[in-house]
């Protein structure tokens, strides 16, 4: 009994998934009919007119149809689906294709027009092409052609509707050209663009001041890639002025002695252009001693400083290699000088370092321009002392005095 019942649950479960399957599938293979009209310019139908139907973003389909006699062919198509239709014909075109959102059965009118094309020829003041010019054809809030002309000069569209067209052609150095056109058949027409040029001006400061104040005689240089190259240094009030072709990019690179270097990209158009651009000392520090000469066991104020000459705290100081602590909030450190000769002291902070040298010497020593302690030489001293010069040279002087005495008074006598 118990056997037959497992066999009956197995059964059901197998019957309920076989359904849900079947279901799902069916689901998903849910269809709708689209019945498209394709018309021409006046609202006539056209019959011979290829369909092709995709969805999902090109994933789907095609699904290909062709008009019959009254305009219109069925497609069938995903319920749900965003469906794009693309006319293929030899006579008939759309510049974009027609789109069906969210499909479901209904019916839909595709207008066409008859095929044309359309070449743009572009040239300079001189009527030579315009090399690498860009040209692009506009209607209906859509570029139809939007591609650089080659060494001629010269685009040809592919088939695109008969009608009113927006041609802009722009190039490097040269004012924008914006010609409308009318296309019908094979067309063919030439746009004249001429060169200009505009000022670019940048103005540079250093921005670690609260007054942002200007920088003189920083380089600016600026530099395209159609081949303009031009620095100015800055005057007194931080701005320096280029005169720049229209219409183009360009890299402009800051430079000044003892500031980091700034790189800007800058796009100007057929107007003066202004470039605000900030910079800012070179990071580095200082360390300084308040005296370079000290007694041995004497102590040394030292100072830290940033690239603003403004104290820098807690920066690990070294003396010959051996830490002996931090800066204060002034950028001061006091330290002894235990050993005769040149000691070596060590300021780091961050990735920045900054080193300086002391001098030490003992009481009664000398120190020689290479700063080593040496003992004065008495050799000199106790020479002169022995030609006459010490006490000994004294007396001998006071006898000779008292002699020339004695022998005045017997003579006055």
């Amino acid at each position: 009994m118990t056997n037959h019942r497992r066999a009956f649950t197995v059964g059901v479960l197998a019957l309920l998934v076989g359904a849900g399957a079947v279901a799902g599938t069916a689901a998903a293979q849910s269809q709708v009919t689209l019945t498209v009209t394709v018309v021409d310019g006046d609202g006539d139908p056209l019959s011979g007119i290829d369909i092709s139907a995709t969805w999902d973003d090109g994933a789907g389909g095609p699904t290909n149809e062709t008009t019959r006699a009254n305009g219109q062919a069925l497609v069938d198509v995903p319920e749900g689906a965003n469906v794009t239709l693309e006319i293929r014909d030899d006579e008939y075109v759309r510049n974009v294709p027609y789109v069906v959102t969210d499909a479901e059965t209904e019916a839909i009118e595709v207008q066409v027009s008859e095929s044309a094309t359309a070449t743009v020829s572009a040239v300079n003041e001189t009527g030579q092409p315009a090399v690498d010019a860009r040209v692009r054809l506009y209607r209906d809030g859509n570029y139809v052609v939007d591609r650089n002309a080659g060494g001629d000069g010269t685009v040809t569209t592919r088939p695109i509707e008969e009608g009113e067209y927006s041609v802009i052609v722009t190039k490097p150095g040269f004012y924008r050209n914006l010609t409308a056109v009318t296309v019908s058949g094979e067309t063919t027409t030439t746009v004249r663009i001429s060169e200009g040029s505009v000022l670019l001006q940048a103005s540079v400061v250093d921005d670690r001041y609260d007054d942002s104040r200007p920088i003189r005689d920083a380089t600016v240089r600026i530099e395209s890639d159609s081949g303009f190259d031009g620095a100015v240094p800055t005057l007194s009030d931080g701005t320096a002025s280029v005169s720049v072709p229209v219409n183009d990019r360009y890299d402009v690179t800051v430079t000044k002695e003892g500031y980091e270097t700034v790189e800007r990209r800058v796009r100007v158009g057929e107007q003066e252009e202004s470039l605000d651009v900030a910079i800012q000392r070179t990071p580095e520090i200082s360390l300084t001693p308040d005296n370079r000469q000290v007694v041995v066991d004497a102590t040394v104020r030292l100072t830290v400083t940033d690239e603003y000459d403004e104290p820098v705290a807690n920066a690990t100081v070294t003396r010959n290699g051996t830490e002996v602590g931090a800066t204060d909030a002034d950028g001061e450190l006091t330290a002894t000088v235990p050993t005769a000769g040149n000691v070596t002291f060590t300021a780091a902070s961050g990735d920045l370092t900054a080193t300086t040298t002391v001098t030490a010497f003992r009481p009664g020593e000398e120190t020689t321009t290479g700063g080593a302690a040496t003992t004065p030489d008495r050799t000199a001293t106790a020479t002169e002392t022995s030609a006459g010069s010490g006490p000994g040279f004294t007396v001998a002087l006071t006898i000779a005095a008292l002699v020339a005495v004695a022998v005045l008074a017997r003579r006055r006598r």
